[in-house]
């Protein structure tokens, strides 16, 4: 769908809680459309306040208000030929949202202090993790506008909803990492794995993302791959849902597995930690570095 969207000219509307990847679409789509030499502009919607919105998107004409020393285009005519992301777009105030609709009506936008419309060719793009046909029943969002938006919607799913994409999101942002902090690429022993895929993601591809970047700095000088106790330690993931769910409770058991023979290896080497880990074909920091998690976790 994103493919054949990307084609055509028309309105776009994605949906999808934050996180999960609107922005990125966006930004394919536009570079897989006939515009994508031209800008890709970001509007934060409800990052800008009332006051300034008309002028900050639509621009304004010098002397039109105090404060006005020179022309200003605007957000919309600064994207001329190109794409316009309304990113939050359920907190455009009331008087914007009329002002949008005309653009995609009419092609054409009243900066502040101009006698007459400027026509403007852009593309439009809506992304919100809000419920617009509620907004709309709730009086806070113009139900014309709505569906002048709503030509295309595409739908983004939580990441726990798509955990069979969670291996190559994680290869992409481990090479990401790797290049920005110039070093190797992170390894990850098999249930750590496990346990990336099985982990809800309540903060969706943003919290993987940052998860990766963080492990990157606090463990990439190290060749050991990683473990679930370098997950919770340094990756600082969250373990409980608000429900009070566990999350990976399959690799949580993997844990206990992997210490009772631990323990049972540590038990006939009298203790010995080198002998320990030359039997387990670890190396000795591992060793302690497992130990010093279940005494933790304990």
């Amino acid at each position: 769908m994103a493919a054949r969207v990307a084609a055509a000219d028309c309105a776009l509307l994605l949906t999808g809680a934050t996180g999960t990847g609107k922005g990125y679409v966006a930004q394919w789509i536009h570079d897989h459309s006939p515009r994508a030499k031209r800008p890709l502009v970001p509007v934060n919607c409800g990052a800008i306040p009332e006051s300034l919105i008309d002028s900050h998107l639509f621009g304004h004409a010098k002397g039109a208000f105090s404060g006005a020393g020179s022309d200003h285009l605007g957000l919309i005519r600064a994207a001329s030929g190109g794409t316009v992301l309304f990113d939050e777009i359920s907190e455009l105030p009331a008087g914007a949202q009329r002002r949008l609709l005309r653009l995609l009506e009419e092609r054409e936008v009243q900066p502040v202090g101009y006698s007459k419309p400027v026509v403007v060719d852009v593309r439009v793009i809506a992304a919100t993790n809000a419920n617009l046909g509620e907004a709309v029943c709730r009086g806070t969002f113009r139900q014309d506008l709505f569906y002048r938006l709503d030509i295309v919607r595409l739908h983004l799913d939580p990441l726990r909803e798509r955990a069979s994409e969670v291996p190559s999101l994680l290869a992409q942002f481990n090479s990401e990492f790797a290049a920005m902090y110039r070093q190797p690429e992170l390894t990850f022993e098999e249930e750590t794995l496990a346990f990336l895929e099985q982990y809800r993601w309540p903060g969706n591809i943003r919290e993987l993302r940052t998860v990766l970047e963080r492990l990157h700095v606090l463990c990439g000088s190290t060749p050991e791959p990683i473990s679930i106790d370098d997950l919770q330690r340094f990756g600082q993931l969250r373990t409980e849902s608000p429900a009070g769910l566990t999350f990976g409770s399959g690799a949580d058991r993997l844990a206990e597995l992997k210490l009772d023979a631990v323990n049972q290896i540590l038990s006939q080497c009298r203790g010995n930690i080198s002998r320990a880990a030359n039997t387990l074909g670890v190396h000795r920091s591992t060793l302690y570095r497992w130990l010093a998690g279940s005494r933790m976790s304990a």
